[in-house]
């Protein structure tokens, strides 16, 4: 809402200053390493109009949080910052991504590339997407066994179509774009069981795919 406060009544985006005013009170508490990339998301958004020093330190401060993980645990053959990919993977590199825009610090950009390159490579193939199964996670080592077929959630490929944009809009890297249209592709049946997710009469979608069923 700070973000789009040229359309928005100022009264709303008054409220909406003071709600993250307070919020900010709490959020160097978080270690959650996808709570910490949400912040970082609406630090950066809300910098974009609104533009302080609190807001850039406190997305370094949580960003260099998630550099540790990922130092903590990336090697030659797993490039991510758990030992595990679980849900709403994108949101960690875009949130990296974000830092590298807000600051200019090329490590975050690295960081952002490498790690999302990584994702894109184990929920991609080359036709579709397939993002990872809530039945179970990927276990860093454990990676090349048979992923379970199902437990795909439509909010999970949301966030994936969210970080390719902003991904694409940052470095116009053709790749991104072809991904965003096999993502969204999913909604509309590109998927293993080829049922169309997205509801055109409401404009919204199912809650996710299983194994055999919607």
């Amino acid at each position: 809402m700070i973000s789009l406060s040229d359309i928005l009544p100022a009264t709303m985006v008054i409220e909406a200053k003071e709600i993250m005013r307070k919020a900010m009170l709490n959020a160097h508490k978080i270690h959650s390493s996808r709570a910490m990339a949400f912040v970082i998301k609406g630090l950066y958004y809300s910098n974009l109009t609104c533009q302080t020093e609190q807001n850039v330190y406190s997305i370094r401060h949580l960003a260099n949080r998630l550099l540790q993980m990922y130092r903590h645990e990336a090697s030659p053959d797993w490039n991510w910052y758990e030992s595990y990919l679980t849900y709403a993977n994108s949101i960690l590199p875009e949130a990296i991504l974000c830092a590298y825009l807000a600051t200019g610090d090329t490590v975050y950009r690295q960081v952002a590339q490498s790690t999302f390159d990584f994702l894109l490579e184990k929920i991609f193939t080359q036709n579709r997407i397939s993002v990872i199964s809530n039945k179970s996670w990927m276990q860093k080592g454990q990676e090349k066994e048979i992923q379970e077929i199902g437990g795909e959630q439509a909010i999970d490929v949301a966030y994936t179509i969210l970080a390719l944009d902003k991904f694409y809009q940052a470095f116009k890297n053709e790749k991104y774009k072809e991904k965003i249209e096999l993502a969204l592709s999913w909604f509309l049946g590109n998927n293993h069981l080829n049922q169309i997710i997205y509801n055109p009469k409401t404009g919204g979608c199912y809650d996710g795919l299983e194994d055999v069923y919607v």
